[in-house]
């Protein structure tokens, strides 16, 4: 065990000799990235030509300039994360936005299949209410705001469910006169 405890004194040792990396000087990292905004690859002459400038290695600003890029990637995709996280957020906003519409119109559907179903002779003003609809929007005739009569023109016979639906729904085009 004894062993064990001097092999590690020793490497601890050993460590404390190595010498400290030399941080680059402000003037050097000026140049540096002056250079590499003009450039983000580096060419030998350039190379050469830094490296005497600075007093460096051509190898020490070979190594910089693949930190830099590597740096400058990390960096790309940091903000690409973020604005795909923000993204997301709004979609899932949208979609929260869009799951409570279609509830509360599958609501108003089987609101009306009921009253369908109850053979009520609930008019066009009621289907409005129910609906959410001003009695100026259920007058109007455009499609979107379109409101269909309960009875046929005339009949006294219910609308299918599907037809009515249409009718709703706006996808079709008005079918049936107003009273």
């Amino acid at each position: 065990m004894n062993s064990h405890l001097h092999h590690q004194s020793q490497s601890h040792g050993n460590h404390a000799l190595k010498p400290r990396k030399k941080r680059l000087a402000r003037d050097q990292l000026r140049l540096l990235e002056i250079s590499f905004n003009a450039n983000q690859t580096l060419k030998a002459e350039l190379k050469i030509e830094l490296a005497s400038q600075l007093g460096l290695t051509s190898r020490q600003v070979e190594i910089w300039y693949q930190n830099r890029r590597a740096r400058n990637k990390n960096n790309a995709m940091e903000h690409d994360y973020k604005n795909v996280q923000l993204e997301l957020g709004n979609v899932m906003t949208e979609n929260t936005r869009l799951e409570k519409q279609v509830s509360q119109l599958k609501y108003e559907l089987n609101k009306l299949q009921q009253m369908i179903l109850s053979g009520s002779t609930t008019s066009a003003s009621a289907l409005a209410s129910v609906s959410g609809y001003s009695d100026e929007q259920a007058n109007s005739t455009s499609p979107g705001n379109m409101i269909c009569n309960w009875r046929d023109a005339g009949n006294d016979e219910i609308f299918p469910v599907e037809e009515l639906y249409t009718c709703l729904t706006g996808s079709g085009t008005q079918l049936w006169p107003l009273s």
